[in-house]
């Protein structure tokens, strides 16, 4: 082979390019995907060359093969003579789908829980964290192997096709089947990712195995049912409402994904990394998403309750996320004092996204809060509308309010109880999330039952003593019954606010961090490492200052 070869292997990558401008697009397509392959992750290329080597995934083809050709005949034959006059697509791919979900929903997911976890136990993965790579592309890597040796597996399952000859089943919907079950399969890989990263404990790993395994089996029982369900019941693809309701369903997914791989990147991330920013940036976002679907909803739709599930649904994702926020440590290091917001709008606003289980208190209630005043403000904009006939109470409204304000009385009263014991036990995280279920399950059960202990005889009436108890008083509220105890919405607003202002002088020191200066040595390094991001610049943002 002459030097002048195009084609020339030992040729540099841009002279071949070059060389290549006039031949076939074909080669060009070639060179571009040789030379876009040197940035994938090396964590994915190792993953996928020890996957299609092992035996598992010999195992895992044949079966899913002899499987596919077993339902193909099995099925045929219980149709028997209806398969020449009768739909029988619908049938056979039910068959076909569980097929392709018991390695995607059940055995990828699984993999890569072992794959991460076994890097943990075996002590393989200090060898990992002291590499260039960083804690995201190793999380993002490591369900390579799984999803090659499925990917393969469920191509070669290519009886789907099948079913679109036997009538009764149109192409979109199988599409729409395969590409969401493969996006499950992708959600609860990184669950799986997630659960390993929780504990380094050989006995805990075992333990978070099991119930893995039984969330997993729980996922594809509940995921099957959704599709046995799309399946026999056509669905609208001729409205319009059906595409916005899968446009919905993705955003949401995206951010729970985005929210996992932060989580779990930042689990095995360096001590001195900060791991609670970006995750409540993603939790704002989730809140955004939650109100803006739920609103568009509702004023879509004039149905009242949709500003009852707007305001339900915040509480609970704000009760979930905020328990997870105040078991936080305040404890910055250096690296992450030196990127602290510098202005005075920057400290003023951003302060809040700062680690810490101050910080976390006052971003959920500030959040909460603003997504509540976002619901009022559209509920009362909604009433002056022409069609606010089924908008035509203020139930959602004191709905709204008294769910911010138990959120706010029982995380606080929480993280109280947590300050109260971090000097003498460890509160990690886990047991921050515990103290606020129990706290909540009592704030309900003990007045609940005083009351029935108090009432003589028959069912107990709803009284003051049932002002703290959540489920019971938003019940009331929902059942239209606000009226009749005007004293509720006042008490709980007195206590919510006594209860944010003593948690808010308990974190005086977290809002009191500043950013360090950073040290020459490594300013030094970082101007030789990355010389672009020193170029002199201007004030673009209020956050900014120039140096």
């Amino acid at each position: 082979m002459s030097a002048a070869d195009p084609y020339a292997t030992n040729a540099p990558a841009n002279e071949r390019l070059e060389r290549l401008t006039h031949s076939h697009w074909f080669e060009r397509l070639e060179l571009f995907l040789e030379r876009a392959s040197e940035r994938l992750n090396p964590i994915l290329v190792k993953e996928a060359r020890q996957a299609m080597k092992s035996r598992q995934f010999v195992i895992t083809f044949t079966l899913v093969l002899v499987c596919g050709w077993g339902w193909s005949l099995m099925g045929v034959a219980l149709m028997r003579e209806e398969i020449y006059y009768s739909p029988g697509g619908p049938f056979m791919l039910i068959g076909y789908y569980f097929v392709i979900a018991a390695p995607l929903l059940v055995v990828v997911p699984f993999a890569a829980f072992r794959s991460l976890a076994g890097e943990i136990e075996d002590g393989t993965f200090e060898l990992l964290s002291i590499t260039a790579l960083s804690s995201r592309q190793i999380i993002t890597g490591k369900p390579g192997m799984p999803f090659c040796r499925c990917s393969c597996t469920t191509r070669r399952c290519r009886h789907v096709a099948f079913t679109y000859l036997l009538r009764g089943i149109d192409i979109i919907t199988i599409v729409l089947i395969l590409s969401y079950t493969f996006l499950a399969s992708l959600l609860f890989a990184m669950v799986g990712l997630l659960v390993a990263t929780l504990s380094t404990n050989r006995a805990w790993q075992v333990l978070f195995s099991v119930l893995l395994l039984l969330a997993l089996l729980a996922g594809t029982g509940w995921w099957s049912v959704f599709v046995w369900a799309m399946l026999f019941s056509t669905p609208p693809l001729d409205q319009w409402e059906f595409w916005i309701s899968n446009v919905a369903v993705i955003t949401f997914y995206v951010s729970y994904f985005v929210m996992g791989l932060f989580a779990a990147s930042g689990l095995i991330s360096f001590a001195s990394d900060n791991r609670s920013t970006r995750l409540r940036w993603v939790m704002l976002a989730q809140q955004a998403l939650i109100v803006g679907w739920l609103l568009y909803a509702t004023l879509e739709g004039r149905e009242i309750v949709g500003l009852f599930f707007a305001s339900g649904i915040s509480a609970v994702h704000w009760s979930i996320m905020g328990s997870l926020l105040i078991g936080e440590s305040a404890q910055l290091s250096p690296r992450v004092r030196r990127s602290l917001p510098q202005s005075f709008a920057g400290r003023m606003l951003l302060t809040w996204f700062n680690p810490g289980s101050g910080t976390g208190y006052v971003f959920m209630a500030s959040s909460f809060g603003a997504a509540t005043w976002v619901i009022v403000v559209s509920g009362l904009l909604s009433m002056l509308t022409p069609f606010s006939n089924r908008i035509n109470n203020w139930d959602w409204l004191w709905f709204s309010l008294a769910s911010w304000c138990y959120v706010i009385i029982y995380l606080g009263c929480a993280r109280l109880l947590f300050l109260m014991l971090k000097p003498y036990y460890y509160v990690g995280l886990l047991f921050t999330f515990l103290i606020t279920v129990l706290l909540t399950a009592a704030g309900a059960a003990l007045p609940f039952f005083l009351q029935l202990w108090l009432a003589e005889s028959g069912r107990p009436e709803y009284s003051l003593l049932q002002t703290y108890n959540w489920i019971w008083s938003l019940y009331e509220i929902g059942d239209g019954n606000s009226w009749a105890y005007p004293w509720l919405l006042p008490i709980l607003m007195l206590s919510a606010a006594c209860v944010f202002l003593l948690n808010l002088f308990f974190a005086v020191k977290e809002i009191e961090q500043v950013r360090l200066t950073t040290p020459e040595r490594v300013v030094q390094d970082e101007r030789e490492l990355h010389p672009e991001r020193f170029v002199e610049k201007k004030q673009a943002t209020p956050w900014d200052e120039v140096d």
